[in-house]
């Protein structure tokens, strides 16, 4: 069974990610690694693999693996070639003691301490045969566990909650992680304590840059994920809006998860186009009987730290990309049949954009979350369908009822509808003409080879109708119609 830790303890414990220097915090492919580090000794021969962090334009550190900063061999490249940064290389060479100089603690006495290196004459690219460990949790033990004092919780918010924590790999170029946004049913700051619960059992400086400095000079480590909750009542900073929109990280490529957990006190967005409603990728309500038992026991930190860098490691993938996308889109359209709602929203708005990079994506790394946690390794269109039921839909249903007012409302009045089919009527023509069941879309080049305008023009007003709501992406380059006569 999984450990649980006491309120006190939990106040009192904090997991710090780049300060785990005891062995029980190390998972045990971490601690086979830095046990084979340490057994290297002055003025021997040596062959051992690792990870490249350069220093400067000779030096690199090699270290046990990309988040393990407990110990580092200095390394002096003496061939002709450079590794690139974060290859996993094994080298070749010999270490030796340099930089002697009279210890620190006993200056009185004749000890001296020294840099050991290694001179590397020889390295080359290698593949690493660390096998992603078993857990010692199951998805269900973690998703209880780290809810466990939050009563009256939805079951499907639970799941959102333990998606955050585990975040998506990085897919077809889109960024990983899950973004979430809570709104509160009670206006009494419900959402803000739920992710207060959540953030103990995630180490704080998991996102954060971690310098290690040498005496050759100086090298930084970020681990691939990043948790942060904000405030989305308030102005969002710039690095905010870019963690919302998964917007990459200038410097560290290794950056390549965020996750953002919002909270709000208000029970629903001002406007549809309330920017933190238009882009999460789970925009939810925390229900009024909620409540934070503090008087329950927490998650232990360590079992949830391991739990969430095991399931980090896995990378299920989506074999094609198209077919899934245009699936998501369809899907999207229908329920926007189904509760009767305006069009554009399938278009414009965030919650059932179903234009590609929009709510597809981020329901594609829901996806693959999911998948994280049930250990798949290929996810199927079958899959994909089931879990926009499972998860999307019912949370669709669920704030429909508590947001119908804003969802429900026309979104372009009839005149403005009747004005836009005029000024793009070309486009629609063409579209109309050339769109059947069969499907995904219209591409751009049929569209500027059947339309009456120069191809710079058909263009630039294909960008307009899409911006406009009447035409939108379910597949980049392929356009629908979603405001027809």
């Amino acid at each position: 069974m999984p450990k649980t830790i006491s309120t006190k303890a939990l106040s009192d414990f904090k997991l710090k990610f780049w300060k785990r220097e005891t062995g029980s915090l190390w998972l045990s492919f971490e601690r086979e690694k830095i046990i084979e580090f340490s057994k290297i000794k002055p003025n021997d021969k040596v062959s051992i693999t690792g990870y490249v962090k350069w220093i400067n334009r000779s030096t690199f550190a090699l270290i046990p693996t990309l988040f393990s900063n407990q110990i580092i061999l200095i390394c002096i490249n003496y061939t002709d070639e450079r590794p690139t940064e974060n290859a996993f290389i094994r080298i070749s060479g010999k270490t030796k003691l340099e930089k002697f100089r009279p210890s620190k603690y006993q200056t009185h006495s004749n000890y001296y301490t020294a840099n050991m290196i290694i001179e590397v004459f020889d390295w080359i690219y290698s593949k690493s045969d660390i096998k992603i460990p078993k857990s010692n949790l199951t998805y269900e033990d973690f998703k209880t566990n780290l809810t466990s004092r939050i009563e009256g919780l939805e079951p499907k918010i639970r799941d959102f909650l333990s998606f955050t924590a585990i975040s998506s790999p990085a897919f077809y170029q889109n960024l990983g992680g899950v973004n979430m946004a809570l709104y509160d049913s009670t206006k009494t700051g419900l959402p803000k304590k739920v992710l207060t619960e959540l953030s103990q059992t995630i180490p704080e400086d998991i996102g954060k840059l971690n310098t290690i400095r040498t005496d050759y000079g100086r090298f930084a480590m970020r681990y691939k994920y990043s948790f942060q909750t904000d405030d989305a009542d308030k102005t969002l900073s710039k690095q905010i809006e870019n963690r919302l929109n998964h917007k990459p990280s200038w410097g560290i490529p290794e950056y390549s998860e965020t996750s953002l957990a919002l909270f709000s006190s208000k029970d629903k967005p001002k406007t549809i186009e309330d920017p933190v409603f238009l882009v999460s990728d789970i925009p939810t309500v925390v229900p009024e009987n909620t409540s934070i038992n503090k008087s329950k026991y927490g998650m232990d930190q360590i079992d949830a730290f391991k739990f969430l860098v095991i399931n980090h490691m896995k990378t299920p993938i989506i074999p094609e990309i198209n077919p899934v996308q245009s699936i998501i889109s369809n899907k999207l359209e229908k329920l926007a049949e189904d509760f009767d709602l305006d069009p554009t929203h399938i278009s414009r708005y965030g919650f059932l954009n179903a234009n590609y990079n929009a709510k597809p994506t981020s329901i594609l790394r829901s996806c693959l979350s999911y998948a994280r946690a049930q250990d798949i390794d290929k996810i199927t269109s079958d899959q994909i369908s089931r879990i926009f039921d499972d998860y999307f839909k019912w949370n669709f249903e669920y704030v429909y009822e508590i947001w119908n007012d804003l969802l429900a409302k026309p979104v372009i009045a009839g005149k403005r509808v009747a004005s836009l089919k005029v000024k793009f009527r070309d486009i629609i023509r063409v579209i109309r003409k050339i769109y059947s069941s069969r499907q995904s879309g219209v591409s751009i080049e049929v569209i500027i080879e059947e339309a009456k305008t120069n191809p710079q023009e058909t263009i630039r007003l294909v960008d307009e109708c899409n911006k406009e709501g009447i035409i939108y992406q379910p597949v980049q380059g392929l356009y629908k119609l979603t405001i027809d006569e």
